[in-house]
C-alpha cells in the first residue's frame, strides 16, 4: 500500500509527532542539547543544499530535519517557560491573577478548575495551572480571580480516575491550593466573556432540545449535535460504550461531514457556484467548530476539509495521509501536550486506518459486479455492507493499543452496531439541526420532532438490545504494552510495505494480525497463572473489597454502601481489566444501599447481587426494596446464609461471619474470609474480636496468608486479640486506633493504615 511512498511532507509531519511526544521522556539537559545538535545539523544540511544545488535526496533530509527541530523544540520552549515559572516556587506561597477556563470536579467535599494565568507573582504569565479548592466552590467558568495560593506540583491524591492524561494534555504543570476561603477574591464575573456567553449558548441549545423532545430523546441530541453529554443517563453511556459506539457521542469528522454537506447541498441546488458553495461550507464549519465545544477530532476534521477544498479551488491533487499528517503536525505545534490527548489520539490513529484498509475495501468491491434490476440494488447493498464492516474494522484495528490501555476493553459488537446503528445517524443529525434552527417556530418544531424522536427511539432500543449481548472482551493490563502493542507496529510495518500489485497479499496485514494476536494470547494464557487479584480499599470508615479474575469482577462492599464508593471500588476493577460486574456482595444491610444498586446497575452491567439473610424487620424491608430493584435492572439475586461458603470464579470461595451488635453502636461487626487455591484473604471489622469475647462465642477457625483488621464499624474499647486466627504472613491495620490497640503476638509483617492494598490469590 506504500502509504508515504512519495510524500515527503506527510514523512516529516509524523517525524514532528513522534519527536514531540518523546521529548516529553527525555531530561530537561539532554533535551536543550538535542536541540541545540539539531539546530547545527539543520544549518549545515541547508548549506550543503545550496552548495550541491538542491538535490532531492538532500531537500528531503533537510525536511525531515526541520521537522524534528520544530517537534523537540516546540516541547523544549513549552517545558522552559512552566520550569522557569514554577520549579523556584513549588511549597511556596505566591500571589497570582487568573481567569478559570473550564471546571473539572465541583462537589460539596472539593472543586478543581482549570485555570489561565494571568499574573504571576506580579509578573505577566499565561501558562495553566490546576485549582484544587478543598470545599465547595463559588467559583465560575470566565471568573477572573486573585489572591494567594500554596504551589505546588500536581499531586496524584488530586487525580480521579483517567484524569492524568487530561491534566497532561491541557498542559498543567502546577497545582495551586488557598489555605483558606479569604486569601482569594473573585475581580471580574466570568459572565460577559465570550467563553462564558458560548457555553451557555450551547447549554441553552441543549436544554431547548430537550424540551421539543422529551426524555432521553432530547438529550441524544444535545450530545450528537453539541456534544452535551452530561444530561445522557449513565446507562445509556454504558450501552453505547459497550457496543462500541461511544465516537457517536462525542463530535467528530463523522458529524462534520454529514452536518457540513447540509449548505453545500443547499447552495448545489440553488445552482450556487463551487466557490461560493465551498466558501460557505468552510464558515459553516467555523461556526460549528465554537458550537461543539472545540475538539481536537473537530479541530482535525476541518483541517483536513481545509485542505482538500483548497486543493479543489488551487486544481491540485489532495493527498488524504498528507493532510492528516499535516493537520496532526499543525495541531502539535499549537499544542504540544496534545499528544497526551485521548480525543487527539483515537482521531488521529482511526482516521489512519481507515485510509490505511481503503485499498482493501476498493479491492473487495472490485469483484461484485454492478448489475441493472434487483441482481444490481442486491449487489450495491453487499458493498454497502462491507464498506461498513471495513470502517468499523480499519478504525477498530488502528485505535486498539489506546483503547485497551484506557479502558482495559474493546467491543467486539461494533461491526454489527456500526452497520445497525450508524446508517441513524445521519437523518437523525439533518433532522436535529433543522430542529435546533427552526426552535423558535412551533409548527416546524412539531413536524420535525415526530420523525427524529421515532429515530432517536430507535437508535436508543437498538443500542439497549445490543448492549445485552456479551460482546466485550478484555486483557489484563499487563498484556497490552508487551502484547498488543508490538502486534500494532507490526502491522503498520505491513501497511507501508507496497501491497497493491500483489493482489494475493493484499489481505495479509488483517490474516497476520489476526494469527498474531491469537498466538500471543494462547501463549499468554498459558505462561500466566490462574489468579485473583484482590484490591483492598479504605478511606475513612468506607471499605471495600475487589476481586478481578479476566473480565469479570466481584465487588464486597463493606461498609454503607454509597454509590460513591461502589463507583470508586468498580473503577479499580476497570483498572484490571474488567468490563462488568459478576457479582455485588453486600455484607450487612443499610438504607442508602437502596439508591446506591439503582443508580450503580444505570452506570455499570451488574449481573448477581448477593444479600445476606435478613435479622428483623427493618432489614427485611431493605430486602424488598432491593429484590425491587434488581428485577428493574434485571439481576440474579441470592440470599446467601451467615457463615455459608459462596462460590466465585468457579474455584474461589467467600464466606461472611455472623453479624454482632451491641448497645452503643448500631454498626455490626463481622469477620469475612476469600479462599482461591492455597491463599487466602481474611478481613476483621474494627470490634470483632471484642465483640467475640463478650458474647462468649468461638468463630470457626480463620488461618489466613493475609489478615486485614478493618475501620469500618464502632472502635474498640478493649485490647484487639484475633483470637481464632492462625499465623498470617501480613497484618495490616486500616484504624489507627486498632493498631494502638493490638495485643496479639503474632509473627509476621504488620503495615499501618494503607489506604489502598493489592494482593494475588493463587
Amino acid at each position: 500500500m506504500a502509504l508515504f511512498f512519495r510524500r515527503p511532507l506527510a514523512l516529516a509531519c509524523i517525524f514532528l509527532i513522534v519527536t514531540a511526544a518523546i521529548s516529553f521522556f527525555i531530561p530537561f539537559t539532554a533535551l536543550w542539547i538535542l536541540i541545540a545538535l539539531l539546530g547545527v545539523a539543520v544549518v549545515g544540511c541547508l548549506i550543503f543544499c545550496i552548495w550541491r544545488h538542491f538535490s532531492h535526496v538532500r531537500l528531503i533530509t533537510l525536511l525531515l530535519l526541520l521537522a524534528v527541530l520544530l517537534g523537540g523544540g516546540r516541547v523544549l520552549w513549552d517545558r522552559h517557560r512552566a520550569q522557569e515559572a514554577f520549579s523556584e516556587h513549588l511549597g511556596e506561597q505566591v500571589d497570582v491573577t487568573f481567569v478559570v477556563e473550564e471546571i473539572y470536579t465541583r462537589s460539596t467535599l472539593f472543586s478543581s478548575f482549570r485555570v489561565k494565568l494571568a499574573e504571576w507573582n506580579g509578573e505577566p504569565c499565561r501558562l495553566r495551572v490546576l485549582l484544587h479548592i478543598e470545599e465547595f466552590s463559588p467559583l465560575y467558568l470566565g471568573d477572573r480571580v486573585s489572591g494567594r495560593f500554596l504551589c505546588t506540583a500536581v499531586g496524584n491524591s488530586a487525580y480521579t480516575q483517567g484524569s492524568e492524561s487530561l491534566y497532561v494534555a491541557d498542559g498543567i504543570y502546577a497545582e495551586l491550593m488557598p489555605e483558606e476561603r479569604d486569601s482569594y477574591t473573585v475581580l471580574e464575573s466570568g459572565g460577559n466573556r465570550f467563553q462564558t456567553r458560548l457555553f451557555d449558548f450551547r447549554a441553552g441549545l441543549a436544554h431547548r432540545l430537550s424540551q421539543l423532545m422529551q426524555g432521553e430523546r432530547g438529550d441524544l441530541l444535545g450530545a450528537l449535535l453539541l456534544g452535551m453529554r452530561d444530561s445522557l443517563e449513565d446507562s445509556t453511556v454504558r450501552d453505547f460504550r459497550r457496543v462500541g459506539l461511544s465516537h457517536l457521542l462525542a463530535i467528530s469528522g463523522l458529524h462534520l461531514m454529514i452536518l457540513s454537506g447540509i449548505p453545500y447541498s443547499v447552495l448545489r441546488c440553488l445552482r450556487a457556484k463551487r466557490t461560493v458553495r465551498i466558501i460557505c461550507q468552510l464558515l459553516f464549519c467555523l461556526a460549528y467548530l465554537f458550537l461543539s465545544g472545540c475538539s481536537f477530532s473537530i479541530l482535525r476534521a476541518i483541517l483536513m476539509l481545509c485542505l482538500l477544498q483548497g486543493s479543489v479551488l488551487l486544481k491540485g491533487n489532495y493527498d488524504a495521509f498528507t493532510g492528516l499528517s499535516l493537520g496532526a503536525a499543525g495541531l502539535l505545534l499549537w499544542s504540544p501536550c496534545g499528544i497526551f490527548d485521548l480525543s487527539f489520539q483515537m482521531t488521529m490513529l482511526s482516521t489512519f486506518g481507515i485510509l490505511a484498509f481503503g485499498e482493501l475495501q476498493q479491492w473487495l468491491c472490485r469483484w461484485i459486479p454492478q448489475r441493472k434490476g434487483v441482481v444490481g440494488v442486491l449487489s450495491a447493498g453487499l458493498r454497502t455492507v462491507i464498506a461498513s464492516l471495513f470502517l468499523s474494522f480499519s478504525a477498530g484495528i488502528a485505535v486498539l493499543p489506546v483503547q485497551w490501555l484506557v479502558w482495559g476493553s474493546v467491543s467486539l459488537l461494533s461491526p454489527l452496531s456500526n452497520l445497525c446503528v450508524l446508517p441513524l445517524a445521519t437523518p437523525l443529525l439533518v433532522l436535529g439541526f433543522a430542529l435546533m434552527a427552526c426552535c423558535r417556530v412551533p409548527y416546524l418544531c412539531t413536524l420535525l420532532a415526530v420523525p427524529a424522536g421515532w429515530i432517536a427511539d430507535l437508535t436508543l432500543g437498538l443500542t439497549a438490545k445490543l448492549s445485552t449481548l456479551h460482546g466485550v472482551f478484555s486483557l489484563h493490563y499487563a498484556f497490552v504494552p508487551f502484547i498488543l502493542i508490538p502486534m500494532f507496529a507490526a502491522l503498520l510495518v505491513l501497511l507501508i510495505v507496497d501491497l497493491k500489485r500483489r493482489k494475493l497479499w493484499v489481505l495479509s496485514p488483517v490474516v497476520i494480525a489476526t494469527v498474531l494476536f491469537g498466538v500471543c494470547l494462547g501463549i499468554w494464557n498459558r505462561v500466566m497463572p490462574e489468579q485473583i487479584e484482590a484490591i483492598y480499599r479504605n478511606t475513612g470508615n468506607n471499605e471495600g473489597i475487589v476481586l478481578v479474575q479476566s473480565h469479570q469482577a466481584v465487588i464486597c462492599d463493606l461498609s454503607n454502601g454509597s454509590y460513591t464508593q461502589l463507583r470508586e471500588n468498580y473503577g479499580q476493577a476497570e483498572r484490571l481489566g474488567a468490563t462488568e460486574v459478576e457479582i455485588l456482595m453486600l455484607t450487612h444491610y443499610h438504607e442508602r444501599q437502596i439508591v446506591a444498586v439503582d443508580r450503580f446497575a444505570e452506570a455499570v452491567v451488574l449481573r448477581g447481587l448477593w444479600v445476606p439473610e435478613p435479622v428483623n424487620e427493618k432489614e427485611k424491608g431493605i430486602l424488598a426494596d432491593l429484590l425491587a430493584t434488581a428485577l428493574r435492572h434485571r439481576i440474579a439475586v441470592t440470599v446467601y446464609s451467615r457463615n455459608a461458603a459462596l462460590t466465585v470464579f468457579e474455584r474461589g470461595q467467600i464466606a461472611v461471619s455472623t453479624p454482632l451488635y451491641e448497645k452503643r453502636s448500631a454498626e455490626p461487626a463481622y469477620r469475612l474470609q476469600i479462599s482461591f487455591g492455597e491463599t487466602s484473604l481474611c478481613y476483621e471489622s474494627a470490634a470483632y474480636s471484642e465483640y467475640i469475647r463478650h458474647a462468649e462465642y468461638e468463630p470457626p477457625l480463620c488461618d489466613a496468608k493475609y489478615l486485614i483488621l478493618g475501620g469500618h464499624g464502632p472502635n474498640p474499647h478493649e485490647a484487639v486479640l484475633p483470637i481464632a486466627i492462625g499465623e498470617p504472613g501480613e497484618i495490616i491495620f486500616a484504624n489507627q486506633t486498632v493498631f494502638l490497640q493490638y495485643a496479639g503476638e503474632h509473627r509476621g509483617t504488620y503495615v499501618l493504615l494503607p489506604e489502598m492494598r493489592r494482593f494475588i490469590l493463587k
